[in-house]
């Protein structure tokens, strides 16, 4: 479902204007809507990324390959912002699992740099964000080409053209900012607001459930 649509949908239940047509460019800086419409879509951005945070949901789950060169550590993810969430790490030609460690543990292990360790990396460490894009320290530090798969949960910018397209289920991101609409109105006295955030929060914990069914492996409370 699109930004326009997902809009809309909160705001008829606020019984609102719907935005008739889509618009040029950025929500933000368009004169084709009012700033009460701008706000419901600050809300719709605001539950995507709660909903996003919640679970490692099969949507947003893919896979990105590092091709590794021969005496060279430092890769970037490419692709991989700030939110995303590994969930595993492995060299593709012998399909071995790499560990997980601090970049302190890293920086020792490269010490000193005259007797650096080579061969197929084993461990890796995130240790750095370059033009926005996670970097990865491998170890030890390749001594020939490698393909490595960076497995993860990689949420989505925010939405904010009106043709934007919603990855996660578009039901439990409608129901959030409603919830959110109606608490910042507060003109029930709490009554509507306590009744939009137990849908909101059923059909998370629900959607929640479901997924993990098709991830049998993974685990979460709920």
């Amino acid at each position: 479902m699109a930004l326009r649509q997902i809009a809309n949908s909160v705001l008829r239940r606020l019984r609102e204007d719907s935005i008739s047509s889509d618009w040029s460019g950025s929500y933000i800086d368009t004169t084709s809507l009012d700033d009460y419409q701008k706000l419901i879509i600050d809300f719709v951005n605001e539950v995507k990324r709660e909903v996003e945070d919640a679970w490692d949901w099969s949507s947003l789950r893919r896979t990105q390959t590092v091709t590794t060169a021969n005496g060279t550590s430092n890769y970037t993810i490419t692709g991989a912002s700030q939110r995303m969430r590994l969930l595993s790490v492995i060299e593709q030609s012998n399909g071995v699992y790499l560990t997980e460690v601090s970049d302190t543990w890293i920086k020792r292990a490269q010490q000193p740099a005259s007797s650096i360790s080579s061969g197929r990396p084993s461990h890796y460490s995130i240790n750095g964000i370059s033009s926005g894009e996670l970097t990865v320290d491998l170890w030890s530090q390749p001594d020939a080409v490698y393909q490595v798969d960076f497995n993860m949960v990689d949420p989505q910018e925010d939405l904010v053209n009106a043709t934007d397209t919603l990855t996660v289920l578009e039901n439990i991101v409608i129901l959030g900012a409603w919830s959110r609409a109606i608490a910042e109105r507060g003109e029930d006295g709490g009554s509507m607001v306590s009744t939009a955030q137990e849908s909101y929060s059923g059909a998370l914990k629900d959607a929640i459930a479901q997924d993990m069914s098709r991830n049998t492996n993974d685990w979460v409370t709920i």
